[in-house]
């Protein structure tokens, strides 16, 4: 019977091996974010499987049609690093992400994601407001106590002598 169940194993390769592909999560990942303006942090493949096999993730940028490829070996297991880093993305964008394992021609579903839209830093206003009525009363009240107690130390220093 083992050898039955050997023999379909082998005849049944991972063509149908579904690779996962989603964003790393920070509740249950443990990263302490996993979508930022230009890059995004998603999972790898199952190391067990595809550890140190060639794999490329495929994106288009959404709703243009530009495919781009990012080439990567998957790490053998016990895996180092959280997840893979897709770096110099469109602020604000929408991709579809998919993996391809080299050699095996495994292809994992597709993944639609859109980086965080950020300001630029360039257009945030730092400068401070107008004072408010307390400030001022708080200025004028700690003004007169200086003045107050300046005069009252000269006074004292003229009298001591």
């Amino acid at each position: 019977m083992l050898a039955v169940l050997f023999v379909l194993g082998m005849l049944c390769p991972l063509n149908f091996a579904e690779i996962e592909i989603r964003l790393l999560d920070p509740k249950t990942d443990g990263v302490l974010a996993s979508k930022f303006p230009n890059s995004l942090l998603l999972s790898l493949p199952n190391c067990t499987v595809y550890g140190n096999k060639s794999a490329e993730l495929l994106y288009i940028e959404l709703p243009s049609t530009k495919n781009k490829t990012e080439s990567f070996i998957v790490p053998s297991c016990p895996v180092r690093q959280p997840g893979y880093l897709l770096q110099n993305l469109k602020n604000g964008t929408t991709y579809n992400m998919q993996y391809k394992i080299a050699g095996v021609n495994d292809i994992s579903a597709n993944l639609t994601m859109t980086t965080t839209n950020a300001a630029d830093y360039q257009q945030i206003d730092s400068g401070l407001p107008a004072r408010s009525g307390a400030m001022v009363v708080i200025t004028v009240i700690l003004s007169l106590a200086m003045v107050i107690l300046l005069a009252g130390l000269i006074i004292s220093i003229f009298f001591s002598n």
